[in-house]
């Protein structure tokens, strides 16, 4: 399904950017070593991403999932909500990506 790879592309590069842009590249990079799983599985499990966050950085994992969010929506042209959680703000953009890929054919 290409608007499944294209939300996870999407995803990969924003989580990336999110953290980078928040935590330096060289944190991210260690970051990265330390979770569970790639970028890619998150992208089907926003729920994980959120829980190892929370594991590593506690309540400034908030922080990092709402910069992560902001540059997905950034990039899929949405407008961001701080009201809503990780999970939720993940789904609505991949929601977007599929009705959109639908909607151009």
């Amino acid at each position: 399904m290409s608007e499944s790879r294209d939300f996870t592309n999407m995803f990969q590069v924003s989580v990336e950017e999110g953290l980078a842009n928040t935590l330096g590249v060289t944190v991210t990079q260690t970051l990265k070593n330390l979770l569970g799983y790639s970028f890619e599985i998150y992208a089907k499990k926003p729920v994980e991403l959120h829980q190892e966050l929370s594991r590593v950085f506690g309540f400034g994992a908030i922080t990092l999932e709402r910069m992560i969010t902001k540059e997905l929506f950034r990039r899929l042209g949405l407008d961001y909500s701080a009201q809503l959680d990780f999970e939720t703000s993940v789904n609505l953009a991949r929601r977007d990506v599929i009705l959109g890929d639908r909607g151009d054919n």
